[in-house]
């Protein structure tokens, strides 16, 4: 009789108004985008102000209803301006995307400032074998081949780096790297990107995490290669 008379009061229509709020917010919960939890719940909290001052009067529950619609409007506005704020370019997005999504976006726009962006035409030499390097190179666009020897030993696009290795040990280039196609690159001084890192342990961990992603890119295109090369052999 209890269930009955229960199930029959969640069923009212007259309820309506009191059930809708909070589904909103077990639903805004349930999100992992602070900005769309934050929106659902605003609109249950107006839902419920709706509710509290016309229908089932409250002038109390209205009140402290307005003041958490209010906190959560204020709340969506900063990350609406944090989010234009640190809007990335489409080459600066290339950059971020290679980045493990812990690494905070504040971090990444920190490292793009240590950058500067370049183009360079075919044929154009960006580290030559043997001679030192001064810049760690992110390919934004366009196509570079490596050669050693003045053997092509692999070719690299967007979203690789040229000249980690060297970045890493402190060694000359160990092959050239030559413009096969017009390339636009974020270049990064090797001096000012090691003193950087070293100082901040967040740029360290994002820096390590992107030539590590780029790596096992690269030894997955080797592997990839390699049975056509056994096979042209």
């Amino acid at each position: 009789m209890i269930f009955q008379d229960f199930v029959t009061r969640m069923m009212d229509p007259s309820h309506l108004l009191t059930h809708v709020p909070y589904a909103l917010l077990v639903i805004s919960m349930l999100m992992n985008d602070m900005g769309w939890l934050r929106a659902i719940a605003i609109a249950a909290g107006i839902i419920r102000i709706i509710n509290r001052a016309f229908f089932e009067i409250d002038p109390i529950i209205v009140f402290w209803e307005v003041i958490f619609v209010a906190v959560n409007v204020v709340q969506l506005l900063i990350l609406w301006y944090y989010a234009r704020r640190h809007r990335f370019s489409e080459d600066e997005q290339r950059f971020a995307s290679i980045m493990p999504a812990g690494i905070d976006r504040r971090t990444v726009r920190r490292l793009l400032r240590l950058s500067r962006l370049r183009h360079a035409h075919e044929g154009q030499k960006l580290t030559e074998e043997g001679r030192a390097v001064s810049e760690l190179v992110f390919i934004a666009d366009g196509v570079m081949q490596i050669e050693q020897a003045g053997r092509i030993v692999a070719v690299c696009g967007p979203g690789d780096f040229v000249g980690e290795m060297s970045f890493v040990t402190g060694a000359p280039a160990s092959a050239t790297a030559i413009v096969a196609k017009p390339v636009r690159y974020l270049a990064f001084e090797q001096a000012r990107l090691r003193a950087a890192v070293e100082a901040d342990n967040d740029l360290r961990q994002a820096l390590d995490a992107s030539l590590n992603h780029n790596l096992v890119g690269k030894l997955a295109k080797a592997n990839a290669a390699r049975p056509e090369q056994v096979a042209a052999a």
